[in-house]
This record gives C-alpha cells, structure tokens and sequence, in this order.
C-alpha cells in the first residue's frame, strides 16, 4: 500500500484494523516498513565506520534503542536494513541501572572505533543531558576516544546542519535528509555483544 502512494497513517489504520492489531504491533508496523523504493535508498547508504570519519551521533536514539532491548523490549530489524523498536520512551530514563548499562557498551564499541572522530549530540530538553554529556566527554577521554559529547537544542537538526562523513541514527526523516553515509550503531553493538536474533522486515 505505501508503494502505491497510500498515506502512511491510512494504510496502517486499515491494516491494523483488519488484523486487530494491539498498539505495539502497530507500532512495529509504522517504524518497521516502508515504501519499498524509499526502503531500498535508505539501506544502499548503510555503511560502516571507517579510518578519518567524522561521525555525528544521536545519542539518545542510540542508547534508547539499546536500552530497550536490555529492557526485554520488541525490537527488529526494518525494511529498510535498520534496527529500530516499539519502546516509545519518549525521553524518559525509566531504568536509571539499566540506561548506564547503555552508555557503557556504547562507549565499548567507540573504544573500538577508535580510528574515526565522535560527536555525541545530546538534546537539551531531556532531563539531565548536561551532567551525562560532561560524563561522555570524560570517558572519552579517559579512553583515548576522539571526539566529544555536547547537548544541543536539537540532535537531528545538527545532524542534518554540521560536517560530517556518517551518522548514526534509525531516525527516517534524519536519513532520508541526509545524503551521506549510515552507521546502525545499535545493531552493530547488540550484535557484538549479544546473540539477539532480531525479527527481520528486510526483503
């Protein structure tokens, strides 16, 4: 239906109604799928982080993601070849242990990538985001990772703005806004450290 130009709320009313559909498997629904041409241009610009990037990350898209899988909430793997979930938190920090879990791993696989530059964009209007991008930047430096944290109005909006080679986010209107190369740092993270199995929509 979304390839034959049927708007995204219509379609997935009609679906989800004929089906019965509960709200998260709605939800699952719109985040999962898309337009299959969209889809197919989103998923050629899935790369990887490599040697002199400049890599703008948007921090809380990333930790939420992975920490709702540690939450033992639904997660998947779009049609469009990026990992995104059900979880609608919305902001709210709802496991304070659990969350700083999140920000360890994610911190595990920049020391990884310790041949490209970080910027860890935080928003400003979520609790917090202050004290935990002063966290990040001391860590960063404490494991010799390149780059800073720093709370911003607006992270998608920087993305889109500043310099960069990649991006990392599962946000669509971000990467359908940017013309540059995606990094899926989530999947790539719980796929390391993890053995996830994530249901899949990719073609």
């Amino acid at each position: 239906m979304l390839s034959r130009s049927y708007p995204q709320k219509t379609a997935l009313k009609l679906v989800g109604d004929k089906f019965m559909l509960p709200r998260v498997m709605r939800q699952v629904l719109y985040r999962g799928i898309s337009a299959t041409k969209l889809a197919a241009r989103r998923k050629a610009r899935i790369g990887e982080a490599a040697p002199g990037d400049l890599i703008l990350v948007d921090t809380y898209n990333v930790l939420f993601t992975v920490n709702n899988y540690l939450l033992g909430r639904p997660l998947f793997l779009s049609n469009d070849g990026i990992l995104r979930d059900a979880g609608e938190m919305r902001g709210r920090i709802v496991n304070k242990p659990v969350f700083s879990r999140s920000v360890c791993l994610m911190l595990d696989v920049l020391n990884l990538w310790k041949y490209a530059t970080f910027v860890l964009y935080l928003d400003d209007p979520v609790s917090f985001s202050g004290r935990l991008a002063m966290e990040l930047s001391k860590d960063m430096v404490q494991m010799e990772i390149e780059g800073e944290a720093l709370t911003v109005r607006s992270a998608d909006r920087m993305l889109l703005e500043e310099r960069s080679d990649a991006i990392c986010t599962s946000d669509t209107e971000v990467i359908d806004g940017y013309r540059g190369k995606v990094i899926d740092l989530p999947r790539f993270l719980l796929e390391k450290f993890f053995n996830p199995g994530f249901p899949s929509f990719e073609m």
